[in-house]
């Protein structure tokens, strides 16, 4: 029979997981989740808790929520930090975490160097396979870029322009290129003034 130190042993090493959300209960329900599946986790709410936490001590990935006061669905405050955590501790593995960002702003987060998304409310087993496969991928580093606007309403009026530009002004086409039908699209040109 196996003496407690031999299974302590054994037993394989706990990882550890940052995870900024400014909604405790997101918080709570990760916790309860992570736990289960041998991740130690520590939690912030806010952009400054969390740097307190992650030059303490590195962890093996970091979670990051986009948004940190209610109401803000711009994911600007989250691109900053991402841009900043990465700057200082490149081989950090990131999660994004998105709710009312969209998948546009996890794309542009994953762009500046986070290796995956999970969208709110997630699914348990798909968190924790994310967080596994970004602990076992090494990340890749991104080159260095331009500085790039983060503002949503400047970079959503300039890929307009630039899909007009490409189609000759043709409405349709420009649309079917962003995605989008050609009443959105005549929208959206309205309220940037074009």
């Amino acid at each position: 029979m196996p003496s407690e130190a031999q299974t302590e042993t054994e037993k394989p090493p706990l990882r550890t997981a940052v995870f900024l959300d400014d909604d405790p209960d997101i918080l709570d329900a990760a916790g309860l989740v992570l736990t289960r599946h041998g991740f130690s986790l520590r939690t912030a709410q806010s952009p400054d808790e969390a740097r307190g936490l992650l030059y303490a001590e590195t962890p093996d990935v970091l979670l990051l929520d986009l948004n940190y006061r209610r109401g803000d669905t711009s994911g600007e405050a989250g691109l900053a930090f991402l841009q900043e955590q990465l700057a200082r501790t490149p081989h950090l593995p990131v999660v994004v975490v998105t709710g009312h960002s969209g998948m546009s702003i996890a794309i542009q987060a994953m762009r500046l160097g986070a290796q995956d998304f999970v969208v709110k409310p997630w699914n348990n087993e798909r968190l924790v396979a994310s967080l596994r496969a970004a602990i076992d991928t090494p990340p890749r580093v991104p080159a260095d870029l331009p500085p790039q606007d983060l503002n949503l309403e400047r970079s959503e009026r300039e890929l307009i322009k630039a899909a007009l530009g490409r189609h000759q002004f043709n409405i349709s086409h420009a649309a079917k290129d962003l995605g989008l039908t050609r009443a959105a699209l005549y929208r959206r040109m309205e309220k940037h003034g074009l």
